[in-house]
């Protein structure tokens, strides 16, 4: 099975110099716990809902800072023509729930989870084995 069959298409994200409350209301908004920040049509990080909670809210940070205090530099992606099996291995690898898929160009074309993988495979152990990982992370 490939990535494509398994990720949701559309990919939300922010730029590198929006602020904590902008990416917030823009999750809530869209009901997605993490998205690529942007620079210059670039992906330079990652951020997620417990990334701006733990790294800037616990903190003290102002919500009109930089979304660059609690996003993670590391961004890692999968092509959409990739096997599963390799993004889970990406994923179990740098220890993330979320993957941005990209097309022949490296242009976004959706994103991966866990969630999307224990939903939508039709492997009951791969199902099992993503929901054993949801219940460590």
């Amino acid at each position: 099975m490939q990535v494509s069959e398994v990720m949701h298409e559309g990919v939300v994200t922010a730029q590198i110099g929006d602020s904590l409350r902008r990416v917030a209301n823009l999750m809530k908004k869209q009901d997605i716990g993490g998205l690529p920040v942007y620079k210059n049509e670039r992906p330079v990080g990652f951020v997620t809902d417990r990334d701006i909670v733990v790294s800037c809210v616990a903190s003290g940070h102002s919500p009109d800072d930089s979304i660059s205090l609690a996003m993670s530099r590391d961004i890692f992606f999968v092509f959409e023509n990739q096997d599963i099996t390799e993004a889970i291995k990406l994923m179990e690898q740098k220890q993330v729930s979320r993957l941005l898929v990209v097309d022949k160009g490296e242009r976004p074309v959706g994103m991966l989870s866990l969630r999307d993988l224990a939903l939508k495979s039709d492997s009951d152990q791969l199902k099992a084995e993503v929901l054993n990982e949801i219940k460590r992370s």
